[in-house]
């Protein structure tokens, strides 16, 4: 009896052994399993932290290129509207190019046209000079014809009587007073023959319709006459551009 208690104490005994031994084992696993979960969660929690410092330094980089890229953003804006203000600048230039030769141009045709009036006024002006040539030609002919005229009343009034008897000449002679001699008291008048004077013939004197004398046709050539004034002229006497009618 004592030896199969003996034995059940054994086996007890052994039992605890072997089931302390087990215990051991496995708690011994279990603590390496836990050390080695432990050191694979600071493992990773160390990761962790360390990617978010890396997540925080990205964003920041982040942040960073962010803002580089805004400012790259407005520099190229800001290149831009330079660009499109030196585009607007060069067409501005080159419209005033255009304008600054179209003028030029409109220059160029008036210096042209005042060219063409210069040769124009020239060529009218050597006109009037030739003119004034001819009339000065014609006026020394026509005082030559004077003096002429001048010189035959002269001789006419010595041999002549001083009352001639007056004439009859055809009617509706009209003519103008070219000059007049205050020294001998006669005129010249722009009528002569082929107008119908005669010598002796009267012929009355207005002015502005107002008669202011008589002259007597002392000599004839075709085309003018000389005439002595008759006693009575109007006040002032008779002057060139006085109309003569018989």
């Amino acid at each position: 009896m004592i030896k199969f208690f003996l034995g059940i104490a054994l086996i007890g005994s052994l039992a605890t052994a072997v089931l302390g031994y087990l215990v051991a084992n496995q708690r011994n696993a279990l603590r390496r399993e836990y050390e080695k979960a432990a050191a694979q969660l600071k493992s990773v929690t160390e990761q962790a932290e360390e990617g978010k410092v890396l997540a925080a330094e990205s964003q920041k980089k982040l942040e960073e290129l962010r803002t580089k890229m805004a400012e790259a953003s407005e520099k190229l804006a800001q290149a831009e509207s330079q660009a499109g203000s030196g585009d607007s600048r060069v067409e501005e230039a080159e419209k005033r190019a255009k304008d600054a030769e179209q003028r030029a141009q409109q220059e160029k045709a008036e210096i042209d046209e005042l060219g063409s009036k210069l040769e124009s006024e020239k060529a009218a002006s050597e006109a009037a000079t030739a003119k004034v040539e001819s009339l000065l030609k014609e006026k020394q002919a026509l005082e030559d014809n004077l003096a002429k005229l001048t010189g035959e009343l002269g001789r006419m009034r010595e041999v002549a009587p001083s009352a001639s008897r007056a004439v009859s000449m055809r009617s509706g002679i009209r003519g103008k007073v070219v000059s007049v001699n205050r020294n001998w008291n006669f005129v010249v008048l722009n009528v002569g023959e082929k107008d119908g004077l005669v010598e002796n013939g009267l012929l009355n004197v207005y002015r502005s319709g107002q008669p202011v004398g008589k002259v007597k046709i002392v000599s004839t050539e075709a085309n003018t006459a000389v005439a002595d004034v008759e006693a009575g002229s109007g006040q002032g006497g008779i002057q060139p551009g006085d109309d003569v009618l018989n």
